[in-house]
């Protein structure tokens, strides 16, 4: 069994993404999600196996978060574009790749007049790409006035928790945002 199928799920009925940059599965994922009137913007650590056909965990966990949380979209981002089930194997950073994913991010932003972020990449384990990557998204969300609000603790190296983080149990719910 190889990682793309080992980490595959089915979307929920009617879940299933229209927001897919690009549209072709290949090296690079800018974008996925769910467009609504107010969906759940995420900013996740790097794209792994889902696309527009099927979920991951991670993609599912934000589809149930959006759901309780009362949006009626999921769009996540992340710090770098590289699709990667292991972050470890991501490439060395590229000025091109990541100016091209903040203004991505930055346009989406804008035009749909998000003012906050969930915050969910994790740990960046001295990934030098991850490292560069976070702070370029966080430098552009400053600029723009964009919060960056996360659930649960704080990781050790003051990250956002991953959705599927396994330390502490999460209750996604509007009360228990707490901003960078």
């Amino acid at each position: 069994m190889n990682n793309v199928t080992k980490h595959t799920l089915k979307y929920p009925k009617g879940k299933e993404p229209d927001y897919i940059l690009p549209i072709d599965y290949g090296r690079y994922r800018y974008a996925l999600g769910k467009i609504g009137m107010n969906p759940l913007v995420v900013i996740c650590m790097n794209p792994s196996a889902a696309k527009e056909d099927f979920s991951d965990m991670t993609i599912n966990r934000i589809i149930k978060a959006s759901e309780k949380l009362n949006h009626d979209g999921w769009i996540v981002f992340n710090l770098y574009p590289e699709r990667a089930t292991d972050a470890r194997n991501l490439e060395e950073y590229s000025v091109n790749v990541g100016r091209d994913n903040i203004e991505i991010i930055r346009k989406f932003l804008i035009k749909h007049s998000i003012d906050e972020v969930w915050g969910a990449w994790g740990n960046t384990n001295g990934i030098g790409t991850l490292k560069v990557a976070r702070e370029g998204i966080l430098n552009m969300l400053g600029e723009i006035n964009v919060r960056v609000y996360y659930f649960g603790t704080l990781s050790k190296e003051g990250n956002p928790r991953h959705p599927l983080q396994r330390n502490e149990k999460i209750d996604f719910d509007e009360k228990n945002k707490k901003y960078l």
